[in-house]
């Protein structure tokens, strides 16, 4: 890897080639659901996967180091920026394409977009979705879900991009997604998905979206500024409900609340800090782990 330095400098000399839009300090805290983050010092988005992957091929020959950023709705990002070239799927939005229950997708397009989009078209199998504030890609890497849905459970196949430059159409199978997780695409750009729905009337899939939306309104702080399940579900428990029965509903670090709606979600109640969110996420471990003997894996992805 380039020396810390040096890959700003290396990363510029490459991309000058490149026909991507790049921007150059983008505060991340206004990219984020949580409102927490300070500036990438290279930010890339491009509209094709061949721009991307052409840039992110020369980044790996070189040393230099990328992730990737989607709709950055279960992200904790430093306060001092990530220390690397930041790859957003903003710009892969290519809108849904209908063909009788199959749909192609761009990894940047938003997912609660895609929920309405489908469910016009009567064509079922995503309504639990319809409040998830991601981006296409971001859900297929996480395998996003809610209750008893995942978003692995519709998608057919998905295209990836490799740190070598490769593009693949990745075919869905039994271990293509775990909870919270996507083998399958591993530590590949995600830059399009294919769904596989199933055709209902568009009026009965709006009622279960409504049904759900209702739902999320009433157990979760869904007006708040935050990133999602701060933590995994353990095996046969709920992480919010281990985080309640610990008493530890309003525990505060700085700006950073602890839900009183849903004990599973950190609140920034305006000007909280990464500081601020990392303490509470170890509060709040620690003390599960003293109260329940059960150690919580996060779910947020933390960018340092």
């Amino acid at each position: 890897m380039v020396a810390a330095k040096d890959w700003v400098a290396e990363a510029e000399a490459i991309l000058r080639a490149s026909s991507a839009r790049v921007l150059r300090d983008v505060p991340l805290r206004a990219r984020t659901s949580l409102g927490v983050g300070g500036p990438a010092p290279l930010f890339l988005a491009a509209g094709h996967a061949e721009e991307l992957a052409q840039a992110m091929r020369r980044f790996t020959e070189a040393g230099v180091p990328f992730d990737f950023l989607g709709a950055g709705s279960n992200l904790l990002v430093a306060d001092e920026g990530p220390s690397f070239v930041v790859i957003s799927t903003e710009a892969l939005d290519a809108g849904p394409e209908i063909v009788q229950e199959t749909v192609r997708v761009g990894a940047g397009y938003s997912v609660p977009k895609l929920v309405k989009r489908v469910a016009a078209a009567g064509l079922s199998g995503i309504e639990f979705a319809e409040g998830i504030p991601g981006s296409v890609g971001g859900c297929v890497r996480m395998n996003a879900g809610w209750h008893e849905g995942t978003f692995g459970q519709a998608v057919a196949s998905f295209t990836t991009i490799s740190g070598q430059g490769t593009i693949e159409e990745v075919q869905a199978g039994p271990r293509t997604f775990e909870y919270r997780t996507s083998p399958g695409a591993g530590d590949r750009l995600v830059a399009g998905a294919t769904l596989r729905l199933a055709p209902d009337d568009p009026e009965h899939v709006r009622d279960r979206m409504r049904a759900y939306h209702d739902h999320r309104v009433a157990t979760q702080p869904t007006g708040a500024r935050n990133a999602g399940c701060i933590f995994k579900n353990p095996p046969g428990e709920h992480a919010g409900r281990l985080i309640d029965r610990s008493g530890l509903k309003g525990l505060a670090a700085g700006r950073a609340v602890v839900s009183d709606i849903h004990a599973n979600f950190i609140i920034n109640q305006g000007g909280a800090t990464f500081r601020d969110v990392a303490s509470l996420i170890d509060k709040v471990r620690e003390a599960v782990s003293r109260a329940t003997g059960i150690t919580l894996e996060t779910e947020v992805i933390v960018w340092r």
